[in-house]
């Protein structure tokens, strides 16, 4: 969402709609990881238990699975620089000693819901609640994908598809911009893989193969605000002003419960009370359990649930705004109020104009997986030389390509 909606959309959430609310770094290269124990062998169904190597040790196949997460409410442009590059992606797997690798390719959206419906956007049901997105969207009249197929299978050379793969991923990853304004791409990675402590979505089931690789990427020009079941955060019935305990029904609270800046929450209050208030702020992390969101510690170790060796079998990559400059400023408050509201500047614009918000949770989250994780800033011209970098990394990782 766009600071300059900000205000807008918390006036819809006062009047039965919401005001929904991305570090930047360099790519950091990714590298194998030879340490650790035994891996599954075959290439079934989901399950942990295909068995080790003969030897017992962890081993390497060409089989992939990746899911993209694409925030569908980040702007148009940003989408589009996706898609326009993707081919630059498969092309360069494609070019691997071997070709192509065994692919799964999944989409999946930041959308989960938010609170009790009355959200503008944010279904109280869960929203896209991590399901594969696998219909035509966007321009396409038909998603090229073979009757009942809920993402992309390119194995051996079979595959199940029509034409060309970038073609395929294009229209099934035209996830649009009006999902919930409360993104929770974290909690979405994890429902849609079933790490969350509840079975996978049906349309999900086949995705995941014990043995391949899991890449999980996140596009989003916000942060991450997953929350656990049953919280308050979204409440928009007595909290609806800057005295309420959670503050006016904006964006803002996935900052304010969500991130410990040196230690301190980012302030709700303008130090003046005035609207042309700036404060810029530094140390930013997750507030983890100092926090209502859900713990980074505790999404991490979901993830790393769905392998057995999940040291050689994971690598998350985020395509998100720095995480600074963390910039607060206030704007008038939509509805009558004792002072003006808090809203988060953007950390980077884009030579498109495109622009993203400190994306402090997803980029933490990409960097706890160590050599495996990566964060890359989202504000370029084109995505081309990360997604470059994306298929050297997963080439690093492919048995008789690793250095």
């Amino acid at each position: 969402m766009r600071v300059s909606a900000a205000i807008r959309l918390a006036a819809l959430a006062l009047a039965g709609a919401a005001l929904a609310a991305s570090a930047g770094c360099g790519t950091r290269a990714l590298t194998a990881n030879t340490t650790g124990a035994g891996a599954t062998g075959g290439s079934g169904v989901i399950g942990i238990d295909a068995g080790p190597g003969t030897d017992g040790a962890f081993q390497p196949t060409r089989d992939v699975d990746m899911l993209f997460m694409i925030d569908n409410t980040a702007g148009r442009l940003v989408q589009d620089n996706l898609m326009r590059n993707f081919p630059t992606f498969t092309e360069a797997l494609r070019s691997l000693p071997g070709g192509l690798p065994n692919l799964h390719i999944a989409v999946v959206t930041s959308d989960l819901g938010a609170g009790d419906g009355s959200i503008s956007g944010c279904a109280a049901d869960g929203g896209d609640a991590g399901i594969f997105k696998y219909t035509a969207r966007g321009t396409c009249t038909t998603s090229g994908l073979d009757p009942g197929a809920t993402f992309i299978s390119d194995v051996d050379g079979v595959k199940n598809y029509a034409g060309n793969i970038s073609d395929v991923f294009t229209c099934i990853g035209a996830v649009g911009e009006s999902g919930c304004g409360f993104e929770q791409p974290l909690a979405a990675v994890a429902r849609a893989l079933g790490a969350d402590g509840r079975p996978m979505p049906a349309e999900n089931q086949g995705f995941l193969r014990p043995d391949a690789l899991l890449f999980i990427v996140l596009l989003t020009d916000e942060d991450d605000c997953s929350v656990p079941p049953g919280s308050a955060l979204f409440d928009t019935t007595s909290n609806r002003t800057l005295a309420s305990q959670l503050g006016p029904p904006s964006g803002f609270r996935c900052n304010e419960f969500g991130h410990l800046c040196n230690g301190v929450k980012p302030p709700r209050l303008a130090p003046t009370g005035s609207v042309n208030d700036v404060v810029t702020l530094d140390g930013c992390r997750s507030a983890e359990g100092a926090g209502m969101l859900t713990p980074l510690a505790t999404l991490r170790a979901q993830i790393r649930s769905l392998k057995p060796f999940p040291d050689q079998q994971i690598l998350v990559a985020a395509i998100a705004g720095p995480g600074a400059p963390y910039t607060i400023e206030w704007r008038n408050p939509s509805a009558g109020d004792t002072g003006p509201w808090p809203v988060i500047d953007h950390s980077c614009t884009a030579p498109d104009g495109s622009f993203a918000t400190p994306a402090v949770r997803i980029n933490e989250f990409a960097s706890s997986f160590g050599a495996n994780g990566q964060a890359s800033n989202i504000c370029v011209d084109s995505f081309a030389p990360i997604l470059s970098s994306f298929a050297a990394q997963i080439a690093a990782h492919i048995p008789g390509l690793q250095q």
